[in-house]
């Protein structure tokens, strides 16, 4: 009973401490109506970056369309790759850490084919240690490592996408700045 209570209490100290400072859960702005309605154009389009981008866009409102759809903003995903790299050998010269690499480069055009979005390149690395005797784990950790790159990648993304703006002239990114 008195664990309960000092549960409660401490409980409720966080909760007012984090009010105190001002600490908020910070709210996802919307896309930009300009991306209301809008098309993923991808060498592979059932990939599993797709899917994850139609998801997230679906979720924060946007309606998906074809590419080379009328009215919709297009969305192209213009390369993704990934590669693993030596990091470090043991004294028997065997791998001991690995760094997994991603990359993405996307663009965005707007309804009537202006540049809404630049070329827009994200990066993103990890590196873990291998041990050959545990491979089965480290094979499946190196997948949950390339699921997680690549989902940053989309949020950064996503990121990106919620700062575009309604291009003012025909030159130039309508990237917010």
């Amino acid at each position: 009973m008195i664990l309960r209570c000092a549960r409660t209490v401490l409980v409720v100290g966080l909760l007012l401490a984090g009010a105190a400072c001002g600490f908020a859960l910070k709210e996802r702005a919307p896309l930009p109506e300009v991306l209301a309605s809008i098309a993923i154009q991808a060498p592979d389009p059932s990939s599993p970056l797709v899917q994850d981008l139609e998801r997230e866009l679906l979720a924060a409102g946007a309606s998906l369309r074809l590419p080379n759809s009328v009215g919709a903003s297009t969305l192209k995903i213009e390369s993704e790759t990934g590669e693993r790299n030596v990091i470090s050998l043991d004294d028997r010269a065997k791998v001991g850490e690995y760094e997994l690499r991603y990359r993405v480069v996307y663009a965005v055009d707007g309804a009537n084919a202006e540049v809404l979005l630049r070329s827009t390149p994200v990066e993103l690395s990890r590196v873990y240690s291998f041990d050959e005797q545990q491979a089965i784990g480290a094979a499946q950790e190196e997948e949950i490592i390339r699921t997680e790159l690549r989902r940053d990648a989309v949020r950064m993304i996503m990121e990106h996408l919620r700062r575009v703006r309604e291009p003012r002239s025909s030159r130039g990114s309508a990237l917010a700045r």
